[in-house]
């Protein structure tokens, strides 16, 4: 902060906190900080900003009450309710699921081959990035053979 303030007024640290030292006191007795008094017009108050100046001095009588965050949904995110759903997209099946994820939407409407995959046209329809398949529909994805025909 004094480093901060010397920039700004181009001088030092060591004038900085010279002019801006202050005394306070408080219940533990006085207190050194930094302190900026702005004198304002019409008899309002001035305005006070502190730096500093607080006890560190350990409550043993201090109660910790934490509150438990509030969750700002309590709706769980659509890829975990397909994952719960504990079966493949394309062909149903039930074991070793994983999660096949492409780039970018745009990637789904590259022209290619005119026969596109029952998988391509799944993930285009719901305009999903991912497709949650079993181990076999997901090699054959990769290694670009036909998968299982998607449930109607």
């Amino acid at each position: 902060m004094l480093k901060t303030l010397a920039a700004k007024h181009k001088s030092s640290v060591r004038k900085m906190a010279r002019k801006y030292k202050a005394s306070i006191d408080t219940p533990d007795g006085p207190r050194t900080c930094f302190q900026v008094t702005v004198q304002r017009d019409r008899g309002r108050k001035p305005l006070v900003a502190r730096f500093g100046g607080i006890p560190l001095k350990r409550q043993r009588t201090a109660v910790i009450a934490d509150l438990k965050p509030i969750m700002a949904t309590v709706r769980r995110n659509e890829l975990i309710h397909r994952l719960l759903a504990g079966q493949c997209e394309l062909c149903e099946g039930r074991i070793g699921l994983q999660v096949h994820h492409i780039r970018k939407l745009a990637d789904l409407d590259k022209p290619g081959r005119p026969e596109r995959p029952s998988w391509v046209h799944l993930m285009a329809k719901r305009r999903r990035k991912t497709l949650v398949v079993c181990e076999t529909c997901h090699q054959d994805i990769h290694a670009g053979r036909a998968t299982a025909t998607t449930r109607k």
